[in-house]
């Protein structure tokens, strides 16, 4: 009872304190004014109190991808800073110059892009105090590009005074990072790769967010789980619980760039395909890995090679094209592949992901879904492919979800 109470008296002392504030954000015009005690402040921007509020904490990077359109993938950090549920009806993206739309998610979009801190559910509304990101990913033609957005998003809920409701806001302005992106060489060489769990709607790995050293990171933003069909379209063949069994168990691991090898482990034993191992350290999620500096602030991440395999040590200078490892199912891991990320710092895990370009590839299919995937990962059926795709070669871009792909030597 005690509870009810002050829960009520707090969301009625919001509505008194908003309806001051949406007031005059709303009903009065810009002006000057002088703030007593503060000297004469001069401002064109009147304070209103914002029951949602909201940040974009790295700055999107435009990147060319495998469909010929440039994206940007980033998250929007927003906050209920009041007593009561709010509901996020829809987010817009603007053109921070123009307030030209450039993205736009409502109803299911919404829940499919709305996730609270801790959780990997997405929902369509938060609860009174919750953090939540908006995870945002537009695909845009080049020159459709903003230099700056701004979000507008409207909410409604109990707290918002019933005039105003439901209430828009702009938050979460951000500058668009235009830095000049790195061109890497395939990491692997051979046929039928598939890009798994890639760029840019996939949740496993754009959705990593780590609460690591009192940070909130994701530096598997841009990661790609590589495996490898055989002739027969399979991802393995025989006892799925060999590793050898796989197509691209086996497979020689390359530098992309010259680089400064920064770390690595070499000693951890394989794991046992078909389901994820328990109790792995975080020391020890990336199994038998490589970390190579290769300037500019880009870093790249190798893991889950096999033990004995990594040829180079920390310190050690390597060069584009080089062996670094054999791909093996160390780790945290399901099935053998080569997890691949780049990250602006040295830590795989205590970075942000970066976006990068290979410099040339073949798509020759593409998976239909995540589903038919993961049906062919389990069962060892062939994958199934949409069907009419004309193999294509593709340069400076990065490769995407669930593509087919060829690197030719």
């Amino acid at each position: 009872m005690t509870f009810a109470v002050t829960r009520t008296i707090a969301v009625v002392s919001f509505l008194a304190l908003l309806s001051v504030g949406c007031g005059a954000s709303t009903d009065s015009p810009a002006a000057s004014t002088t703030a007593a005690g503060r000297g004469d402040v001069t401002s064109s921007v009147v304070d209103a109190l914002t029951p949602l509020i909201g940040s974009v904490p790295f700055a999107p990077i435009p990147f060319a991808g495998s469909d010929g359109k440039t994206h940007l993938v980033y998250e929007l950090w927003v906050t209920n800073f009041t007593s009561a549920d709010l509901v996020v009806n829809n987010v817009k993206v603007l053109d921070a110059g123009s307030d030209r739309i450039v993205g736009d998610f409502a109803g299911e979009a919404v829940r499919q892009r709305l996730q609270p801190a801790g959780s990997r559910e997405g929902v369509d509304h938060l609860e009174p105090g919750q953090s939540a990101m908006v995870f945002i990913h537009l695909d845009l033609t080049e020159d459709a590009v903003p230099a700056s957005l701004v979000h507008q998003v409207e909410v409604t809920g109990e707290a918002i005074p019933p005039k105003k409701n439901p209430l828009t806001e702009r938050i979460g302005a951000a500058t668009v990072d235009q830095r000049t992106l790195q061109v890497l060489s395939a990491p692997v060489l051979g046929q039928r790769y598939i890009a798994v769990d890639g760029c840019c709607d996939a949740q496993w790995h754009t959705r990593a967010v780590l609460p690591i050293n009192g940070q909130a990171s994701i530096a598997q933003r841009y990661a790609i789980d590589y495996e490898q069909a055989d002739e027969q379209g399979r991802v393995f063949a025989g006892d799925p619980a060999d590793p050898a069994n796989y197509a691209i168990y086996g497979n020689e691991v390359l530098a992309v760039a010259d680089g400064t090898v920064v770390d690595t482990r070499n000693d951890l034993p394989e794991q046992t395909p078909g389901s994820f191992p328990t109790g792995i350290p975080l020391a020890e999620a990336d199994g038998n890995f490589v970390v190579l500096d290769i300037g500019d602030g880009f870093y790249v991440n190798y893991a889950h090679m096999q033990p004995g395999s990594v040829r180079p040590a920390a310190g050690e200078k390597v060069t584009r094209g080089d062996v670094i490892g054999l791909v093996g199912n160390t780790g945290n891991t399901l099935v053998p592949h080569l997890h691949i990320h780049v990250m602006d710092g040295p830590s795989p895990l205590a970075a942000q992901g970066l976006p990068y370009l290979v410099d040339r590839f073949s798509i020759t299919g593409q998976v239909v879904d995540k589903a038919a995937f993961e049906h062919s990962e389990v069962l060892g059926a062939p994958l199934a492919t949409q069907p009419g795709v004309t193999p294509t070669d593709h340069t400076d871009q990065l490769v995407l979800d669930l593509n087919i792909v060829t690197f030719a030597p």
